[in-house]
This record gives structure tokens, sequence and C-alpha cells, in this order.
């Protein structure tokens, strides 16, 4: 026992003796410099050609500038080859017709002094086409030419003739007039008992009535204009006279379909057939001559059933349209006239069952009207028709019309007139605001609502967005962004949606009811798209460090505009988010 401790004491003494060594040694030591990639977010379009500009940000923790490194883009080839695609800090990607999987990049960023390479794997991933997309009708010399903003984020697809590219270089047909939606088009019969939907895009030029598949640009093999609008052509003393104005708005939403054309507004419910009828007045309230009104707007976005709020310019009033008829009623005489090819048009002007809702009185259900809705402001010109929220949090219709340089807002509670809610009135609020900046006399003013806002709207005057807030006791108008030349102006402005919110699965939201768009455009016609994230108080949404999301689209990688003249602009959207397997 004696011997092992003793040659215990021994090991512990060399271990000691060799800890007390010296290292006389002249060694160099040199800090690190950390280079750290930050890859950002990419995303094309599958199957529609475009650039995509890659932008990673390089950060050095010792090193100022960037005279040190030097860069490496690469992108697989087959198996382990890579093929060496650029040297510059950022890489432009062509995206072809062809490419609908991820495209994987490797950037490799080399500190020349110290021969240290770091790199960063970079995936651009592809969204189904026109899901999330902004479409704009421009003039160019005249002639209709359809540009789009593609997708979400920071990096989109931007092209200029969106349908020329997805139709081989075809191109529309007449000058520009509108365009529409219908992001709620069903592609199945009431009786396969689901709700599969499509979106429908209306280009409206002077020489024809495009009705477009949203997802490919092309025209509709089943639904193109005469077909929807079905007894545009026929006569009878069912059918309306033609004033001659031709389209001038299409609308649709879950609860139905709507076009205005010839001063009547036509209709379809919500199934996969789209037959349309022109709207009546109602004999019993409103006179013998079923078509004597004109249509000025209408808000289709309250969707419980298949309701309208409408203002006929005619008659200066509002009038209500609600139809409690199964949207299946009359399902097989309407497709029969759809299959007769002109066969059926008998059955077409009788209406029996699929057109006998009216348009009818607003009226009063014990509640004071807060105005008259049959005798608004006399020279109103009518700017929009949207949803909006009350302080009760009900749904409302916001109606915003301006006269010289006021705005008139009538706020009409759907629960009201739909629901037969008692509890409020029909006619629920009414304000006059004078505005800020410069308002057009004769022409509708850019204006917008949505129901993610409690009692407020937005306008643009010059180059300048306002929010007008008519919640509180003495309602606010605020100027809340401005471009940065004052020549500017800005010529729309749109929430992406009124009403309607997209869904994921774990049922949080994409926030469209408060995405803002507005088309700036300058002096010589040239035209971007700016897009902004409003909080629920009206103001742009800001970061952490008090950056304001705001994001512009519409230059090239040259700096040179993408969009010229552009005389209107729509958001279509899907109302489920779908991913490529």
């Amino acid at each position: 026992m004696n011997i092992f401790f003793r040659n215990i004491i021994i090991l512990v003494c060399t271990l000691a003796a060799v800890s007390c060594y010296k290292d006389l040694g002249n060694y160099d030591y040199r800090d690190i410099n950390e280079i750290t990639i930050d890859p950002g977010s990419y995303t094309y379009s599958a199957g529609v050609p475009s650039e995509v500009v890659i932008t990673p940000t390089v950060t050095q923790s010792l090193t100022e500038g960037t005279d040190n490194l030097s860069y490496l883009w690469q992108r697989p080839v087959s198996g382990n080859r890579w093929e060496e695609l650029g040297t510059e800090p950022q890489y432009v990607l062509q995206v072809t017709q062809e490419d609908n999987q991820v495209i994987n990049l490797i950037f490799s960023v080399t500190d020349n002094n110290l021969g240290i390479t770091t790199y960063a794997e970079i995936y651009v991933r592809p969204i189904i086409a026109f899901e999330s997309c902004w479409f704009l009708l421009q003039d160019i010399d005249g002639q209709a030419v359809l540009g789009n903003v593609d997708g979400e984020g920071d990096e989109r697809t931007v092209s200029h003739d969106i349908y020329g590219a997805q139709n081989g270089g075809q191109a529309l047909q007449g000058s520009p007039l509108f365009l529409g939606v219908q992001p709620y088009m069903r592609t199945d019969p009431p009786t396969a008992g689901n709700s599969n939907t499509e979106n429908l895009l209306g280009v409206f030029t002077s020489s024809a009535q495009y009705i477009l598949e949203a997802s490919t640009m092309h025209e509709h093999p089943d639904l193109d204009y005469d077909r929807i609008v079905y007894g545009r052509h026929l006569s009878g003393e069912n059918m309306p006279q033609n004033d001659g104005s031709g389209p001038t708005f299409m609308k649709g939403q879950r609860n139905g379909f709507a076009i205005a054309d010839g001063g009547t507004l036509w209709y379809a419910v919500h199934d996969d057939l789209a037959l349309m009828y022109p709207l009546r007045l109602d004999p019993s309230s409103l006179g013998s001559d079923p078509y004597a009104y004109t249509v000025g707007d209408a808000c289709l976005s309250y969707a419980r059933g298949n309701n309208m709020l409408v203002y006929d310019s005619r008659g200066n009033r509002f009038l209500t349209y609600i139809n409690t008829t199964d949207y299946g009623s009359g399902y097989w005489v309407r497709q029969e006239i759809v299959d007769g090819g002109g066969s059926e048009d008998n059955e077409y002007l009788e209406f029996t069952s699929n057109n006998t809702a009216y348009l009818t009185p607003v009226g009063e259900n014990g509640k004071t009207n807060a105005f008259n809705p049959d005798l608004l402001q006399s020279g109103l010109v009518m700017d929009v028709m949207g949803m909006s929220t009350s302080g009760q949090g009900t749904s409302n219709v916001l109606a915003v019309g301006h006269s010289d340089n006021t705005f008139h807002i009538y706020e009409l509670s759907m629960d009201a007139i739909v629901d037969n809610n008692d509890a409020y009135a029909r006619c629920s609020g009414y304000w006059s605001v004078s505005a800020e900046g410069s308002l057009a006399s004769s022409e509708k003013v850019p204006v917008t609502t949505s129901s993610y806002f409690t009692r407020m709207f937005f306008y643009a005057s010059g180059n300048a967005i306002y929010r007008v807030d008519i919640s509180l006791s003495t309602p606010t108008v605020t100027r809340i962004w401005a471009s940065d030349d004052a020549s500017d102006v800005v010529t729309g402005l749109k929430f992406k949606s009124d009403n309607e919110e997209i869904y994921y699965e774990d049922n949080t939201v994409k926030g469209v009811t408060h995405q803002l768009g507005a088309i700036v455009e300058s002096q010589n016609g040239d035209c971007v798209l700016v897009e902004f994230n409003m909080t629920a108080a009206g103001e742009i949404e800001q970061d952490s460090a008090g950056v304001q999301n705001i994001k512009v689209f519409g230059e090239d990688t040259d700096g040179d505009a993408i969009f010229s003249n552009v005389v209107d602009f729509v958001y279509s959207y899907r109302d489920k988010i779908y991913t490529l397997e």
C-alpha cells in the first residue's frame, strides 16, 4: 500500500514540474475576420420566364469595405458537377418557362487577405403563377397592354406584358378601359357538394371583353363574355335597352358575380355556370319601367347570401338586391340554356325561377336613418363602395363620393339590410369631410376601404395618400405618405381585398385586407406599384428600427421603368394556399 502511494506522489510531482515549463516561442496571433452571409428569400412564378435578382447581405467582423473580398456563384448541373455563374456580389437568375422546381445556388465569399472562404446555400422557390398577383392595365400608344407583379415578399416576378408572354406574343386588341376579377368562380355544380373555385380576370378594352383564366392568362374555354352576359344581344319585353355605354365594371365575390353593361346590372348566382340575368326594379315600389336606372357602382363583399348594395346614378340613390332563392333552384334550366347554344333562348327570356328577385329601396326598419337613401347629395360623384366595420362591430358598406372638394360618406348596415337586424338603422351614418389636396370635380378619385378598419377610408390626391378617420367625434384627415417627387401623381389606390382574408392551415392570415397598393405615375407616364402594410390605426407598419414597410415594384435591373400609363389595376388571389409537391 505504501509503494502505491509513493508512486502516486512521484507522478503528481512529475506533472507539476512539466506544468511549470515556460514556452519562450515567439508566435504571431491574429483575430479571424468572420464573414457572415444573409442569403435572403426568393421566389419565382413557375412557368413564367422572368429575372430574379439575388442580393445576399455580406458583413465582416473586422474589415470595412469590400476590397478584400471576391465572390463566386455556382449552380448544380448534374451529380457533383457545378457550373460557375458569376463573380459579382449579386446575381440575376434567368428563369425559363420550363423551370418549376426549387433552384439551388451556392454563393461563396472569400477573404483574399486570409484565404478564408464562407459559403451560403440559396434556394429560389417556385410559386404557382398568378396566385397572389397584381395585374396592371396600361395604355401604350393607344393599345391595351396587361402587366403584372406576381408573388409575395421583397422579390417578385414583374412583367410589362404578361398577356403577350403567356399567349405567344399575341396582343390585346383596342385601347384599355378597366379590369375586373372574380376570385371565387366555382368549378363544380351545386350537386357536387364541394366548392372548388378558379379565378377569372376580365380585361376590358374598346374593342373586346376578355375573360381570362387568371392562372394561365389564356381566354377561358367555356366562359366568354357573350356567354356570361347571355341576354345582352336578346330582345323582348323582359330585356333592357342598351344605352350604348358598354361595360363599366366587373366584380365577383363568394355571393355572386356582377357586370355593369349598357347601364344595366347583370348578375349570376355563385354556381359553375355564371349565367347572368339583368336585374330589374321592383314594380311594387319603383314603378312600371323595370330598367329605369343606371348602375354606377355596387358592393358584393358582404358574403352572406346572394345580395348587393347598388348605387343608381340616374336616380342618385341606393338600392338593394337580396336573392333568397337557393342557388340550386333553376340550375337545370340554366344548364339547358348554356348547353342549348341559343336553342333555349325562350327559357332565358321567361326568367322563371332564375330572375325573380328585384332591386328594391333600402327603406327603414324602425330605426331612424342617418340620411335619405333615395335622395343623395346633388352633384355627387361616387368614388367607391366597399366594406368597413363600425364601432359596434357590425359589417357595413362605406359608400364614399365627392362633390367639389368635399367627401360625402354614407354608411349602410348590411346586418340591418340583409339580416333584418333591427338593432341598427339601415342607413347608419353620414359625414361630410373637406378634403386635403385637390379632388377632380367630375371624375372618380382614388379611394379605397377595407373591413379591417373601423370607420376609416383612404384616398389619394396629387403625390400623396391620406387617411380619413370618421370614427372620431370630429373626423380627421391625415397625410400618411407622399412620393419624393412632388410632380408625381397617385392614380390608383386599392386594398388587395376589402373583406376576404386568406387563411393558412394554422389559421393565421396573410393580411390582404390591410395590404394597400398604389399606382404612382411620374410626369413622363412611367409608373411604379407601391405596396404598404397598414396597421389597424391606419398607419404604415414599421419594423423595430422604425423603418416603414413599403415595397416598390416597376423598375428592371437597369433602373428602367417596366410600366407606363396604368389606367387600372386589380389584385387576384386564391382562397386557399397551394404548394407544389
